[in-house]
């Protein structure tokens, strides 16, 4: 008999957003350049299909997961996408070409409120990954409860009680750091300003930061100082490592210089330990186990149409 559990993880669901925007950026390319002159086999093009290619073989396992797991996903601002989404197919392919070209009228301005909205989910996608794990593993009727309130930054508050109080902590600063303010108050997750006085539970005074790779971090406020001059020492340590390690390629190094790169090193690896403690959002370790859906009838209709 088939497990109908399927593990599913934050990072894979960062590999999927990450994987799905490239192959979009790369269709449109190429389609575009295929509408305005470019001819099938010119070499730009098939550098395009090539990683096209690239793409969806790392794509294919996550998507096939994807699609056969009942999960509950989160899309800040769907409801406003959705919206942008749909006028913008009421313009023809050749308007919205010349809208592209031209950065000009309706459909281009359409594309680039939506295009706001996208690329605020896309920078905070580990987040956003993060909190559909911890909504997967909540009662379902709950968990939609809670999405609808997360996505749409509005509506009648969301009962949480079922959660260990860690993890009610956790969903606040989740949902803070994706720019929904909220908090718990008598057991249920509420954006209603006025409540956050008497709340029991707000999100945690941090702080971002971006470090190497465009990484986002948050940062306790009363601890921004010691992390900021931790980033400042690791990047000199690494500076001196890269110097002594192109010395090392064209010369031998004495015990005294051999003894010295040791000490940087383990200056740089204190000071990354020291990086993991005072930063969150590191790692993208959550883990939800889902079922898969039920086989579908002939009477299904199209789904949730996600």
């Amino acid at each position: 008999m088939e497990d109908r559990t399927i593990i599913i993880s934050s990072r894979e669901l960062v590999d999927h957003t990450v994987l799905v925007r490239r192959r979009n950026e790369l269709e449109f390319k190429r389609d575009f350049l295929l509408r305005t002159g470019a001819k099938p086999g010119d070499l730009h093009l098939k550098a395009i299909d090539d990683e096209l290619f690239i793409v969806g073989e790392k794509l294919h396992p996550i998507d096939e997961k994807l699609s056969v797991v009942d999960m509950i996903t989160l899309v800040p601002n769907r409801k406003e996408i959705g919206e942008y989404t749909e006028r913008i197919n009421n313009f023809s392919r050749e308007q919205l070409d010349s809208a592209v070209r031209s950065k000009s009228g309706e459909a281009y301005e359409l594309m680039k409120k939506r295009a706001v909205l996208v690329k605020n989910n896309y920078e905070r996608k580990e987040d956003i990954a993060r909190l559909t794990i911890l909504l997967n593993t909540a009662p379902r009727k709950e968990a939609e409860a809670i999405r609808a309130l997360v996505e749409e930054g509005q509506g009648e508050d969301a009962d949480v009680s079922f959660f260990q109080k860690e993890t009610r902590q956790e969903l606040v600063n989740l949902a803070s750091r994706i720019g929904r303010q909220c908090c718990v108050i008598a057991g249920s997750l509420s954006m209603d300003k006025k409540k956050v006085d008497s709340a029991e539970l707000k999100p945690a005074d941090e702080v971002m930061r971006l470090i190497a790779g465009n990484k986002r971090v948050w940062i306790e406020a009363g601890r921004l100082a010691e992390f900021e001059e931790n980033e400042k020492s690791l990047t000199v340590l690494l500076g001196k490592l890269q110097a002594k390690n192109a010395e090392k390629q064209t010369r031998e190094l004495t015990e005294e210089e051999t003894v010295y790169i040791d000490k940087i090193q383990n200056d740089y690896i204190a000071a990354k330990q020291k990086r993991s403690e005072l930063a969150r959002g590191l790692e993208l370790s959550e883990t939800a186990k889902l079922y898969r859906k039920p086989p579908k009838s002939e009477d299904d209709g199209l789904g949730d149409g996600y």
